[in-house]
């Protein structure tokens, strides 16, 4: 159902600037990057190698581990005790929140993130029921791919240790077998650690920044509202299986989900962070509404929670999914609640780019770089540019993937305002503003195109003045 909803849209309005940032970052294969752990570029590199350009295939990976967390969310239901109602209640609920159907919208950590989270969740489930202590190997294993892909999961893990220690389960962290599993997740993270450390750790200056601007662009009742929207009805079903597993005395699994969402409330991350450790809770909740639904009133409420989450689905899933034309969703409101904005316009910047390195004169080109001031920019020229100079930029992972050596008195600029250019430039002259065929007000639209005669060769400028690990 979930691929069937999803995957006639999957690249309807074109690439994120993520997807463009990650699909350079496949192009430069490191151990590890200033605001993302390895296993993405990795995953795109594979992509790239099978299907280079493709938008579809990127995007297929995400779609395909939010549809395996939907297989295993069924499974959960079933270590639960849940017959096959359980299991397709749990599976449906959990494929149709908003959530999910976003995972065919975007390449992004956040999907193989989300794997990893309900994959853990599974062994956890049935390590605590049957009492196999050697599956905290497997689990090591899961959290240490899934620290690879996202580093989130550690919150799950401090949570799964808070609730082991305030349940009778606790007794297991008496045993060798959860710290070997530990073991086991750090030795998979530690070529990640080294590079950091060979880096000057700059995924902490980065995560800083980023929480920040979380912490500014989200209040805590919006972030408890939106997770509410990206579960649907699937959060009745949730409540329903916190208090399921708690009567059954599973409580080390009832409290996880509520001390990760705890976790992130305090500590102000992104609504859609704590999500997956909801998987188990949806499908504890489909095992008791299996059991409630031989009296007739219950099958009502099933009915009415199914009508809940088609409402929920049509009018949230068009911020996650791109269901609308470009046309209707610029002139819908979408736009400004969702990230397709940053879908638009990049071919259009790319050829006033190059309309405007075209006027540079030979003697200025002889001697010029294209600098792009942040991620998004750069990926899209080294994606869509042609006949451009080198394109470089100093954010994030960006400031890694240039020439040892940067001689260049002269550089195109995107993206820099007066303020910036009258760092860098010893004079500067406009040459164009970014805008889109839609004229969208996007990150990009508005923003200088440049000639700028530095102040310094340009290596000795980006130190000081380029280079940074801040979003």
């Amino acid at each position: 159902m979930q691929v069937v909803l999803v995957a006639p849209f999957m690249s309807r309005y074109g690439w994120d600037r993520d997807e463009l940032y990650f699909l350079s970052a496949a192009h430069h294969p490191a151990l590890g990057y200033v605001d993302f752990p390895p296993f993405t570029a990795w995953a795109g590199w594979i992509v790239a190698k099978l299907a280079p350009g493709s938008l579809i295939a990127l995007r297929a990976t995400c779609l395909a581990a939010g549809a395996a967390t939907v297989l295993l969310v069924a499974v959960i239901a079933r270590e639960l005790g849940g017959g096959r109602v359980a299991q397709w209640v749990a599976a449906f609920s959990w494929a149709l929140t908003p959530y999910i159907l976003g995972s065919a919208s975007i390449f992004h950590p956040t999907w193989f993130d989300a794997l990893a989270w309900v994959a853990f969740l599974y062994v956890l489930v049935r390590l605590l029921i049957r009492s196999e202590q050697r599956l905290w190997l497997l689990c090591g294993l899961i959290a240490g791919i899934g620290l690879e892909a996202k580093y989130t999961i550690g919150f799950l893990l401090v949570a799964v240790a808070v609730a082991l220690l305030l349940s009778p389960d606790r007794r297991v962290l008496a045993t060798r077998w959860p710290w070997l599993g530990l073991a086991v997740a750090v030795a998979l993270l530690t070529p990640n650690l080294v590079w950091q450390a060979q880096h000057g750790w700059p995924s902490v200056q980065f995560f800083g920044s980023q929480n920040a601007a979380s912490a500014s662009g989200t209040s805590r009742p919006a972030y408890l509202a939106e997770q509410l929207l990206f579960l649907g009805a699937s959060s009745v079903l949730a409540g329903a299986g916190i208090v399921w597993l708690w009567r059954r005395r599973l409580l080390a699994l009832a409290l996880v989900p509520v001390i990760v969402t705890v976790v992130f409330l305090v500590e102000r991350g992104r609504s859609y962070y704590p999500l997956p450790a909801d998987s188990v809770a949806v499908a504890a909740g489909a095992v008791a509404l299996e059991s409630w639904l031989r009296n007739q009133r219950r099958v009502l409420l099933a009915v009415g929670l199914a009508a809940l989450q088609v409402v929920v689905i049509v009018l949230a899933a068009p911020i996650v999914v791109p269901f609308y034309s470009t046309s209707h969703l610029v002139n819908s409101s979408v736009w400004k609640i969702g990230f397709f904005k940053d879908e638009i316009g990049w071919p259009e910047m790319a050829g006033q780019v190059e309309r405007a390195w075209s006027n540079l004169s030979p003697a200025e080109r002889l001697d010029a770089v294209v600098l792009a001031k942040n991620y998004g920019e750069a990926s899209a020229l080294e994606f869509y540019g042609r006949d451009l100079g080198l394109v470089v930029s100093g954010h994030l992972s960006w400031q890694y993937w240039r020439p040892a050596r940067l001689p260049q008195r002269f550089a195109l600029t995107v993206g820099y305002d007066p303020d910036g250019l009258a760092r860098l430039c010893r004079s500067w002259r406009s040459l164009a503003r970014i805008d889109n065929r839609w004229h969208l007000a996007n990150e990009e639209q508005g923003q200088l195109v440049a000639a700028c005669a530095l102040r310094q060769p340009l290596g000795l400028l980006w130190r000081p003045l380029i280079a940074t690990d801040r979003l």
